[in-house]
Parts: structure tokens; C-alpha cells; sequence
């Protein structure tokens, strides 16, 4: 389906900040995305792989801050301050050419033909059948097992796990393995696991289990659980490089090369929460001078409210 990124008004930002405010990352980052696409139903946000969020929510904050974008970060070597600057283009040109080909840009104009609030964004449409999560062949020993990317219901749903207080012991490699094999591919390896451990006698692998868990080592069983899902990894990034973007900075002080992960949502969130916080304080300025409602102050042209708060303050 072919849906466009819409562009959000003042009122709109304001809206989202609040009924966004209080929610966890991942929450937030389905949230912003629903502001952006109105049509597309939220259940179906959260079905979308979490690279498609992100490929989204990229589109989004081109379709609401621009092209740029600036973080900061820290030298591993001597903690020196480093500024990273790029561009939302830049991300996009290092993912697949199955989501490459799912972006359309459209120009500055939406589809009434209006010039777009800020001009220097970039209009898009995405074909999101793209975002929906299929099938991969990943071959171990021999063998081919099918697994797909994660989605942000996946994430939801192994966060609550990890903190419920049925599983003291938090999600585990194999939790997380059953969510991204299919159900007879996580049955085949649990039963090739099952076989390797079972070597030995039950005395003995008792034995050395208690051993290992006093110790707090890994039994063999969860560390063939931990390499499959370092394999998994590597396959979704082969497949997808969106899925993790890492970025390298050189310190200026000292030359040292610090990797840096970068998170989209959070950037998007710490802009949004920027901009509202210069319209609340229009909205305070013009309020308490006209006594105008805070819709009345955000519909305004930018242009208008500062030309009032000017007045108000000279």
C-alpha cells in the first residue's frame, strides 16, 4: 500500500508531544509514526519490522525538520565532546534496494497542490508492504531454517517478558530465537540442541550443569542458543544494513575513532520536544498579553506570532 508522509502543523506537534510525553521509546516511536500516517491502521504500525519503523520514522523527520541532522557524542578514548553531522539521505542510501525502491519523493507540494510549511523538506511516499515482515533461509550445519526481521510487537512483547515476574530470570537467547524462527525451524534446533547436550550420562551432565550455574557459566545448551542468535544478527544485517546504523566519529583531540549507534525515534523526540517548548512559550507570551486560546496562537504563520510577540515585548 502506497500511503504518503504527512507533515505535521503546529497544533499537530503540540498533540503529539503530550499524548507522547509519557511512553517508553518504543512506544513513542509507533506514536510519531501514527501522527505521520493517519490511514494506516495502528495495529498495523506494529506489525511492521523495526527497520520499516525506522525507514518510516526517517521519512517522517525529512518530512518535518529536513535533511539535516546533528548529534552529539563522546570520545571512548579521552571523553572529549564530538559532533556528528549528516543527512536523512545518507541513511536512506545505505539500506537495501527493496526499501530504496519503496520511497517515492514527491517534490515540496502535498497533494492539494499547497506549498509545504518548511520548504527545505522533502515530500515522500512509501509503499509499506515493504515494512511487513516475510521469510529468510539462514543455513546452520548443513541445514536451512527460516527466521524473519523483528517487529516492533516482537519487541513489546520480549520486553514484558524480561520484566514479568513469572521469568525472574529475564528473557534468555532462546526467547528471543523463538520469536524470529518460524515454529517448526525453532522445533528442529531445539531438537539438535537437545541431542548434543544429552551426551554423557544424566549424572554427569547434572552434575556439570549445577557446576556451571555456581560458577554463573553459560550451560552448553544456551550458548548454542547465544550463537545462533549472533548468526541471526549478522544475516538480518546482510540482508537489511538499516537495521543497525553505526556511525564513526574522530575525536578532535586526541584522533581516536568512536563507534556510535544512532536511534532515529530518540532524534525525532528531541527535536519535537525543542520546537514545542519554543511554542508553548509563544502560546504563553500571546495568551497572557490577547488572551487567545493556545489553538488560535499555533494556527498562526510563524511570521504572524513573531510579529505579535515583537509587539508585545517592545
Amino acid at each position: 500500500m502506497r500511503v504518503g508522509i504527512a507533515s505535521l502543523d503546529d497544533n499537530q506537534r503540540v498533540a503529539l508531544w503530550e499524548s507522547a510525553m509519557e511512553l517508553s521509546p518504543a512506544q513513542r516511536a509507533i506514536t510519531i509514526l501514527a501522527a505521520h500516517l493517519p490511514t494506516v491502521p495502528f495495529d498495523a504500525l506494529q506489525r511492521w519490522t523495526l527497520v520499516g519503523r525506522d525507514h518510516a520514522l526517517l521519512l517522517a523527520y525529512r518530512s518535518q525538520f529536513g535533511e539535516g541532522i546533528q548529534v552529539e557524542g563522546r570520545c571512548q578514548a579521552c571523553d572529549t565532546k564530538t559532533q556528528l553531522a549528516f543527512t536523512v539521505s545518507d541513511l536512506l542510501e545505505s539500506s537495501s534496494d527493496t526499501l530504496k525502491a519503496a520511497v517515492y519523493c514527491i517534490g515540496s507540494r502535498d497533494e492539494s497542490g499547497n506549498q509545504y510549511k518548511h520548504q527545505h523538506t522533502q515530500a515522500s511516499l512509501v509503499d509499506t508492504d515493504v515494512y511487513v515482515p516475510s521469510y529468510y533461509l539462514i543455513a546452520f550445519s548443513g541445514n536451512e531454517y527460516r527466521f524473519r526481521l523483528p517487529t516492533t510487537h516482537d519487541l513489546a512483547l520480549i520486553q514484558a517478558s524480561s520484566s514479568s515476574s513469572n521469568n525472574p530470570g529475564g528473557i534468555t537467547t532462546k526467547h528471543v530465537c523463538e520469536r524470529l524462527l518460524d515454529q517448526a525451524s525453532f522445533n528442529d534446533l531445539c531438537a539438535v540442541f537437545a541431542d548434543t547436550h544429552s551426551q554423557g550420562s544424566a549424572t554427569e551432565r547434572t552434575k556439570n550443569e549445577r557446576e556451571q550455574q555456581d560458577k554463573g557459566l553459560e550451560s552448553e545448551e544456551q550458548k548454542a542458543w547465544a550463537s545462533t542468535l549472533d548468526a541471526l544478527e549478522q544475516e538480518m544485517l546482510r540482508i537489511e544494513p538499516l537495521t543497525i546504523v553505526s556511525l564513526n566519529a574522530s575525536c578532535p583531540e586526541c584522533g581516536a575513532q568512536t563507534q556510535h549507534q544512532f536511534d532515529i525515534g530518540h532524534q525525532y523526540w528531541a527535536l519535537l520536544a525543542a520546537d514545542v517548548e519554543k511554542q508553548l512559550w509563544d502560546v504563553h507570551i500571546l495568551a497572557t498579553a490577547y488572551g487567545w486560546s493556545s489553538d488560535a496562537i499555533l494556527s498562526m504563520s510563524p511570521a504572524r506570532r513573531r510579529q505579535h510577540i515583537a509587539m508585545v515585548i517592545s
